[in-house]
């Protein structure tokens, strides 16, 4: 089996992320997208995040439409989510699967920065949401070279300009959202009256 893990505040989840995970599905052949909420993100100390109960069921009603699964697992931890303890646990709970791991561009450029970022390059294949301005020559530069190669697969052209960011300051400035959302999200946005405030 290969199992793509896709992690994420989803603070909304956005019609962005359904389609980065939908290609990678289609392009590396996966047999499951997990979709991973995260719980206590330690990149995002600056930032106010909605409960989580909203985040994961926001992420059940849109991901399990398309067939996708979504883990809790970050969520019910107690302690901060650091991706290699999630690569990790879904190792433990798939031995033999083969691992992808679903990233964005400029947290893949930043993974030398990460908590034992060597033992979470052992521990699965990377995809990378590429971008028009990334150099993919120069990607690698920031490694310091004595760790295994990782695998690392792009996905091209799929960029779109849409940001959980901005999705929730249009809500609370009365825009719409119908065209950035799947529509069980802007449905439940509405109904729980998240990010007005």
């Amino acid at each position: 089996m290969k199992t793509g893990l896709y992690g994420g505040t989803f603070d909304p989840l956005h019609n962005g992320h359904m389609k980065v995970a939908q290609a990678a599905k289609n392009h590396l052949q996966l047999d499951r997208i997990i979709f991973i909420p995260a719980g206590d993100p330690p990149h995002k100390t600056e930032q106010t995040i909605t409960d989580k109960a909203h985040r994961l069921a926001m992420v059940r009603l849109a991901a399990e439409k398309e067939g996708a699964f979504v883990s809790d697992w970050e969520l019910l931890k107690t302690e901060k989510s650091y991706s290699t303890k999630t690569l990790q646990h879904f190792k433990e709970l798939y031995p033999e699967d083969e691992i992808y791991f679903i990233i964005g561009a400029d947290s893949f450029r930043d993974l030398p920065s990460w908590w034992h970022y060597r033992e979470l390059m052992r521990l699965c294949n990377f995809v990378v949401v590429s971008r028009p301005d990334v150099d993919k020559s120069t990607f690698l530069s920031r490694f310091s070279g004595d760790e295994a190669p990782p695998r690392v697969f792009f996905l091209d052209n799929i960029f779109m300009d849409i940001s959980s960011t901005k999705i929730r300051q249009m809500v609370k400035e009365g825009e719409d959202i119908s065209r950035l959302v799947p529509p069980v999200i802007a449905e439940y946005i509405e109904a729980k009256g998240l990010y007005k405030g």
